[in-house]
Parts: C-alpha cells; sequence; structure tokens
C-alpha cells in the first residue's frame, strides 16, 4: 500500500486532492453558470475566488500548525505534552482546534500529511486509517503515547492527571 511519504521522496497520495479538486471543479462549473445566466464576469470571478480560498484549506499544501512530531517528543522529556494529530480538510480537528484555543488549552498539532513518523503513529493507533484528529499524552515515563478523548474536555483532563501535585493548571 502506498502511503504519501515515498523513501524516494515525499509523495502526496491522490486521494488527499480529491476534496480539493472536487471543490475547484464546482466552483468553476458555478462560474460558468453564473456566467452564462448573465450575472457578469465579476461574479464569476468571486465563485473562483471563494472556490479557490477552499480548495486551499482543505489542500495537503495547507502549512498552517504543523510541529514535527520528532521536535514535539524531544520538549516531551522535559514535560507532559498532549499532541494531536491532524489533517488539512478534517471538519473534526478544525472543530477542536477552534474549541481548544478558546479554552487556552496548551496543545501540539502535528499534521500527519506533513509528518511521516506521525503518518505512521496515527495509522498504527487506529488500525490503519487516517481517522483524525487522534490526541495522545506523551508521558516520558511510559514507552510510548497515551490516547486519549479528542475532545476538550479530554485533552483539559489529561493535562490535569499529568499535572505535578501542588501545581495549578494553564486553564484555571
Amino acid at each position: 500500500m502506498t502511503h504519501p511519504f515515498a523513501r524516494a521522496g515525499r509523495e502526496i497520495v491522490p486521494g488527499h486532492w480529491t476534496g480539493p479538486v472536487a471543490v475547484m471543479a464546482l466552483g468553476c462549473a458555478l462560474a460558468w453558470v453564473v456566467v452564462g445566466f448573465g450575472h457578469g464576469a465579476m461574479s464569476a470571478v468571486a465563485v473562483l475566488v471563494g472556490a479557490t480560498v477552499v480548495a486551499l484549506w482543505n489542500s495537503p499544501l495547507r502549512l498552517t500548525g504543523h510541529e514535527p512530531l520528532q521536535a514535539v517528543r524531544s520538549t516531551a522529556c522535559l514535560e507532559h505534552a498532549v499532541v494531536v494529530l491532524w489533517r488539512p480538510g478534517c471538519p473534526y480537528s478544525a472543530a477542536l482546534r477552534r474549541r481548544a484555543a478558546r479554552e487556552g488549552l496548551e496543545v501540539h498539532w502535528v499534521n500527519i500529511w506533513r509528518d511521516e513518523d506521525a503518518y505512521e503513529l496515527c495509522r498504527s493507533i487506529n488500525r490503519g486509517s487516517e481517522e483524525t484528529p487522534t490526541a495522545m499524552l506523551l508521558d516520558p515515563s511510559l514507552s510510548g503515547p497515551v490516547v486519549i478523548p479528542a475532545s476538550v474536555p479530554g485533552i483539559r483532563e489529561a493535562t490535569a492527571a499529568a499535572l505535578p501535585r501542588g501545581r495549578a493548571s494553564p486553564a484555571s
């Protein structure tokens, strides 16, 4: 089975482009219909710009919110770290990211389409699936990650349980 990281160099699996390509095709068709009904070129351009923004938001090229898993693991040696494995275009990952930011939770976001180790870890945790978001607590005292519920309460509870006694949680 081919995955997005070939040994000769990084490749992106064609299936990761299905959503963005479909959005662009729909945007082009809609722009063509808009021009056909005589609504003008400006309306068609607005439709194409909107489709392009949505396609880029969901594409594997999206660069925001990524920390390499190895970098997170090296900082996790100093303290417990909550890591969320995510991928562009996943509405559940986007919703969790907004909620975690609103709650002020410290979370390390690792894009599985940009990090081979994270991709393999996500697939091993989820029995071969790229299911995201996948949240875990990296505990230096354990040999592997502890999978936690991918929700704000799950992240908050895992963070609180990992704190040494007498230290206040950042959310309080």
